[in-house]
């Protein structure tokens, strides 16, 4: 059975709705073990599935109520989709205020944004310093060349 195909309206409310939970997943949840698929971690920013969520259920009804299929913002990022109400609230809170930064700056790409600065938090993760117990060099090693 083929899918009922989305309006032009919802494809891009699901693009915002997307792009907005990984920006607020990226900033918010990435460093602190909220989120354990690995490749979200190696690359500092949400990567993994959009999966449906309960927590969605009134956007959901809300969407349908106006006539639209509800699809545009039912997915939540994998870490947040069956978390217990209490962090997804936090997550809802930092959401909140995320699209009201993207409000606020219309010509803003939050999601790129958010790739930009964990680019930035990856580079000085990784800088070539010496750190005392592991050196970098190999004068620092003792090891003239």
């Amino acid at each position: 059975m083929d899918k009922p195909e989305l309006s032009d309206y919802e494809k891009l409310r699901a693009e915002q709705h997307e792009e907005l939970c990984r920006a607020t997943a990226s900033i918010c949840f990435l460093d602190s073990g909220f989120c354990h698929l690995r490749a979200c971690r190696r690359r500092r920013v949400c990567s993994g599935p959009m999966l449906p969520s309960v927590h969605q259920i009134w956007k959901v009804r809300a969407q349908q109520e106006i006539g639209l299929s509800g699809k545009a913002c039912a997915d939540l990022p994998l870490c947040i989709a069956n978390r217990e109400p209490q962090r997804y609230e936090l997550f809802k809170q930092a959401l909140q205020k995320l699209q009201q930064l993207a409000i606020d700056e219309p010509n803003l790409d939050v999601l790129r944004a958010c790739i930009l600065v964990a680019a930035r938090r990856r580079a000085k993760k990784h800088l070539l310093t010496s750190h005392p117990l592991h050196p970098t060099s190999t004068a620092e090693q003792g090891v003239e060349p």
